[in-house]
């Protein structure tokens, strides 16, 4: 399997080294041969212990031109689009880009649509990683034993301090020094915490909710040093069934809290990012017996090699893209939403 990653950030990293974990051949390009040199002599080897001497690296548009299976755009959302247009003209197998999709404003989107209608036979998906993590199927099959019979409500947080992301992007010195200051470039709590709205969008497909058919947003705006974003993202959302749930996205809490529960008529179910030391936490507990909680052992990179194991499945056919938690339908929602929220 032949993959191309575009961006030697903090996430091409994750993404070349699940990768290789899976056996794969992997092309890293970025249009900046300072950062090629920062993946290959400080970030690869402080979070995996040594460089992969298999991973080739070249500025963007020198790699070699073959026939790519995956290919993988992690850059800033802001010019992600313009990238994932040319990428679909290489007609990979699948198009991976990472979440957010896009801008809010949604720009070059009606472009790249029409775009992924003519290369049809290439699968779109978007890295909203935790929607295929272990600990997530296990909270899809307990939908689907119906153990807390009709669901009433779904909550989902993504809270966490974005002091975090900083420390694993050590060059930059706060929000104003990339895309994550700026609201209008995809990042702030709305759109870098957009997991929490992606997994309740998935919750709400387990569960045939419908699509969303009206929500309400409350926005926290912060002007500081150039920078512009949204620190808390507030969202009540309505299906087409009349079911209604919430969403809360900030980049100010600390400790972080990755939380989703599912309350039914006859008991909860709980997700738990990072919920014990060892991994993700589920709890659940039916009518009047006692609360049950499993731990999904799990590190960080197998978040990512999931992503891998996943895309195996699609290209075995074990799994249509059409269906695929990451699909690009699924990615396209959230921005739809992000985009009246910020209007």
């Amino acid at each position: 399997m032949r993959v191309k990653i575009i961006g030697a950030g903090s996430i091409g990293n994750h993404l070349a080294q699940a990768a290789r974990r899976i056996g794969w051949n992997v092309v890293v390009v970025d249009n900046d041969a300072k950062a090629l040199i920062r993946m290959k002599k400080e970030i690869y080897p402080s979070r995996y212990g040594a460089w992969d001497n298999d991973i080739e690296l070249y500025q963007l548009g020198s790699e070699p031109k073959k026939n790519y299976d995956i290919i993988m755009i992690g850059t800033p959302p802001d010019v992600r689009m313009k990238l994932a247009l040319t990428a679909l003209e290489e007609k990979p197998k699948i198009l991976h880009l990472e979440k957010p999709l896009c801008t809010p404003q949604l720009e070059l989107m009606e472009e790249f649509g029409k775009a992924k209608n003519e290369f049809s036979d290439t699968i779109v998906t978007v890295g909203y990683d935790h929607a295929v993590a272990e600990s997530i199927a296990a909270v899809d099959k307990l939908l689907k034993q119906n153990i807390i019979g009709e669901v009433q409500t779904i909550d989902v947080e993504f809270r966490e301090h974005w002091q975090g992301i900083f420390s694993a992007h050590p060059w930059l010195s706060g929000p104003r020094d990339t895309y994550l200051g700026y609201w209008r470039r995809g990042g702030g709590a709305g759109g870098e915490h957009s997991h929490a709205l992606h997994l309740w969008l998935h919750f709400a497909s387990q569960l045939n909710w419908g699509e969303v058919s009206e929500f309400k947003s409350m926005l926290d705006m912060r002007r500081e040093n150039g920078a512009e974003y949204d620190q808390l993202a507030v969202f009540l959302l309505k299906t087409e069934k009349g079911k209604i749930g919430r969403v809360v996205q900030d980049v100010i809490t600390y400790p972080v809290k990755k939380w989703a529960r599912i309350q039914g008529q006859h008991g909860f179910i709980e997700w738990v990012c990072g919920g014990a030391p060892a991994g993700d936490l589920i709890r659940y507990q039916v009518k009047n017996t006692a609360a049950v909680e499993k731990i999904i052992t799990k590190t960080r990179a197998d978040d990512f090699y999931r992503v891998m194991l996943h895309y195996r499945d699609i290209l075995d056919g074990k799994i249509k893209g059409l269906e695929s938690p990451l699909s690009f339908t699924s990615g396209l929602a959230v921005m739809k939403i992000l985009n009246k929220a910020y209007k």
